[in-house]
């Protein structure tokens, strides 16, 4: 037993317990194994099988530390039921035990992933613990050593640190900068309308309020530019691809917390327009949140799966943990909410439903009526990515908004006229609307009217363009209607800024 200890041991010098799936037909050599397994260590216990399809069957249900496969079982193959057992997604060690050994045999297992191969000689007692040791320890320490997992991990933690403000302040900047628009508008409005001479209190107290809300907006701007600090291009992503990469790297490390994470991903190509590494973040997300809630319960199962439908690509995420508070479902993807795990920073799901908002799609959560939780991420196909509405009569400044536009996977729907807009607003489809306030003809502020008359969707996602906040009709308009403003001339970082506002609000 002491080589045993000094293999795989506790802080007691005990080996850590665990369960053998033992997989024989002969009743007598599955006695010599429980008692072979006894010798492990206090705690250990064993439960055996008959044949391949009882194996398979067990394995959807409960995990072991290491199964023990005879090869001698009447009618079965014991590598094919090995390679079996692999291609289910189940990376439980395996250790073989064979009538005898021969070199072709052992190195078909070995290729194959067996961790062991014990022949059944007078030799087998003794050497059987050593071997089911040897197993355990070897999976445990290969579990342990997955740097590619550690480096996702403290990866996603940086991602999620730099993305805390991201997560939450573009709905509240927007909320902040809708009534700090009318706070400036009708204090000029309140300026020019005053009589003359101005009451020097009255002009006191004016002059106060537009310092007041210039530090606002100062503030405001700052705190976008923290949030907004990384903008990853959107480029053509093969969700079948990306999905199978993320389950690659993360099933090793769930298999060693007792979960088991099985996959229902399609051969064929399911492409949506998305920054790579964001989107990546969006399941990992899901992933880390699924493993939470199911090792609450011990372990169990987390099943992602993909689809798609004409217009949209479908990802859901399931557990079978204990499910979430029907109470707290609506809030769920809320800053801070704590609805499904007693610990943490709440902000991993509101992350989530940033990113997903950001990309045009959704994400929804339901109770499955047997246990656990499903998430539903819905994302626009690539040959369906969102359109703009952009009114613009200056054709240089019309394709730099198309580029850059186009760096967030978005297509841009140009128009120089706003009576063109108007005869096709009705049957337009526009995720986003940029309208250039003054330009010959009908104006962007006639066009925005129009929106709101027949289009009163849009109107949360449109955003007007302007070179002079002190434009009356602008005020007039921004009094009625709080909305984003860009101010000729603009940055690059305050165009991306606006349309992420944008996207998020929506």
């Amino acid at each position: 037993m002491d080589s045993l200890r000094q293999i795989d041991t506790n802080a007691d010098g005990a080996l850590l317990p665990g369960r053998v799936l033992v997989v024989a037909g002969d009743t007598n050599l599955a006695l010599e194994i429980e008692g072979a397994v006894q010798g492990l260590g206090k705690g250990w216990s064993t439960h055996r099988v008959f044949d391949g399809e009882e194996c398979l069957g067990l394995l959807e249900t409960a995990t072991f530390s290491v199964l023990l496969l005879d090869t001698a079982m009447a009618g079965q193959n014991g590598l094919e039921l090995f390679r079996r057992i692999k291609a289910m997604g189940y990376t439980v060690p395996v250790v073989v035990i064979a009538e005898k050994r021969t070199e072709r045999a052992a190195l078909d297992a070995f290729r194959a992933g067996v961790i062991d191969y014990v022949i059944k000689d007078r030799h087998f007692a003794a050497y059987l613990p050593l071997a089911l040791s040897r197993a355990i320890t070897q999976h445990r320490k290969n579990l342990e050593n997955i740097t590619a997992h550690s480096r996702l991990r403290l990866q996603l933690a940086q991602q999620t640190e730099r993305r805390i403000l991201d997560s939450f302040v573009a709905p509240i900047v927007h909320d902040i900068k809708s009534p700090l628009s009318s706070i400036v508008g009708a204090n000029e409005l309140l300026l020019s309308s005053v009589g003359h001479p101005v009451d020097p209190s009255v002009q006191h107290l004016i002059a106060i309020v537009q310092q007041a809300a210039g530090k606002i907006d100062d503030l405001v701007n700052q705190l976008l530019k923290f949030a907004f600090q990384e903008v990853e291009e959107r480029v053509p992503v093969d969700l079948t691809k990306m999905l199978a990469d993320v389950a690659d790297r993360e099933v090793q490390a769930l298999t060693f917390r007792n979960i088991r994470l099985v996959r229902n991903i399609p051969d064929r190509e399911v492409c949506v327009c998305a920054a790579l590494k964001t989107m990546e973040q969006v399941f990992l997300n899901l992933l880390a949140n699924a493993a939470e809630a199911t090792v609450v319960a011990g372990g169990g199962v987390i099943k992602m799966a993909l689809q798609r439908d004409e217009t949209m690509a479908i990802v859901t995420v399931s557990d079978n943990g204990p499910g979430i508070d029907p109470d707290r479902l609506e809030c769920l993807f809320d800053p801070f909410s704590l609805s499904c795990k007693p610990h943490g920073s709440g902000l991993g799901l509101a992350i989530v439903a940033g990113i997903v908002r950001e990309h045009g799609g959704q994400v929804q959560v339901e109770n499955l009526p047997e246990r656990g939780a499903k998430f539903t991420v819905r994302l626009p196909l690539e040959s369906h990515r969102l359109t703009a509405l952009v009114l613009e009569d200056d054709s240089c400044v019309s394709k730099i908004i198309a580029s850059q536009l186009d760096f967030f996977g978005i297509r841009a729907d140009i128009y120089d006229d706003g009576e063109k807009v108007i005869r096709v607003l009705e049957r337009g489809r526009w995720d986003l609307a940029l309208l250039d306030i003054r330009i010959p003809g009908t104006s962007g502020i006639d066009v925005f009217l129009k929106i709101a008359e027949l289009r009163p969707e849009l109107v949360r996602r449109t955003v007007v363009v302007s070179g002079a906040i002190a434009d009356t009709d602008m005020q007039r308009l921004l009094v009625d209607y709080p909305l984003p403003c860009l101010l000729k001339p603009y940055t690059p970082d305050q165009f991306n800024d606006t349309i992420r506002l944008l996207l998020r609000g929506a």
